[in-house]
């Protein structure tokens, strides 16, 4: 693997910032004007843009809106990911490649975890939401739009019907579906339980499980603060699961198995 000898020099390409801290109050102070500046042109841009395609999947009926998310979504991200100086690497792209029914697996520890998978998105693939998100003004406008699958994790019976519906969309449009076993993002950066919805969804669907280990993200934006560091977030996929090894009678046995593979993956973050 290629280390990074030089993020200074690769901030510089990939985003308006440097690595080095700034010195002095004013140094600092432009610092922070500058970066919230930048998020909220890079923001304004994008809710252009997703306000757009939103609209035009609605007036389309939400015909074929699956087909191009991944290239709005991809767009979005990738512009406020170089806005912010944060370059991705995407490790063993094979494993993800191509439209594909799958489900991945991912670590969360940022607020840039989202935006980091969206630029990698492959077609068809989505995220799975908790249902929480239809309370945010403007995402829940996008999330509707793209009919972008959540989850009521507060009730169970509506929970395990979600997962049939999400199961039933992944087969059908041979689509990848993002989900983070853990269930919330990390607040103090420490790989969290692992939930068993995501287990449940894999024995039912029987489909290939990818393992992505997200690396770098919080080291760039942890959680509390608004404007992020540059830097480089490595997306390895470390592993690919046959779907029938999966069952409802093994599903705490996977679970152990899989979080041990992140923690092995992660080192210290445990």
């Amino acid at each position: 693997m290629k280390e990074d000898t030089n993020i200074e020099e690769e901030s510089a390409f990939y985003g308006p910032y440097s690595s080095a801290e700034p010195t002095g109050v004013l140094g600092r102070g432009w610092q922070a004007v500058r970066g919230v500046l930048i998020v909220v042109a890079g923001w304004s841009f994008c809710a252009v843009a997703l306000t757009l395609a939103s609209a035009f999947a609605l007036v389309t009926f939400r015909i074929r809106s699956a087909a191009y998310f991944h290239h709005v979504a991809g767009v979005c991200a990738r512009l406020l990911l170089k806005l912010h100086g944060v370059k991705v690497e995407l490790i063993n792209p094979e494993l993800f490649a191509g439209r594909k029914a799958r489900i991945v697996f991912l670590n969360h520890a940022s607020q840039l975890d989202l935006f980091i998978m969206s630029t990698i998105l492959p077609p068809y693939g989505t995220t799975l939401a908790k249902k929480q998100v239809y309370y945010i003004p403007f995402f829940n406008f996008i999330f509707f739009a793209f009919a972008i699958p959540t989850i009521d994790r507060s009730n169970l019976k509506k929970a395990i019907a979600t997962l049939g519906k999400v199961g039933d969309l992944v087969q059908e449009r041979k689509a990848t579906v993002c989900i983070a076993p853990e269930g919330t993002r990390s607040r103090d950066g420490q790989l969290g339980a692992f939930k068993k919805g995501p287990f449940h969804l894999a024995a039912h669907l029987e489909v290939p499980v990818v393992l992505a280990v997200i690396k770098g993200a919080r080291e760039c934006l942890p959680m509390g603060r608004l404007v992020s560091k540059p830097g480089v977030v490595r997306v390895e996929m470390v592993a690919e699961i046959p779907g029938d090894r999966f069952t409802t009678e093994n599903i705490d046995e996977m679970r152990e198995e899989v979080r041990n593979i992140y923690l092995r993956e992660l080192g210290s973050q445990r």
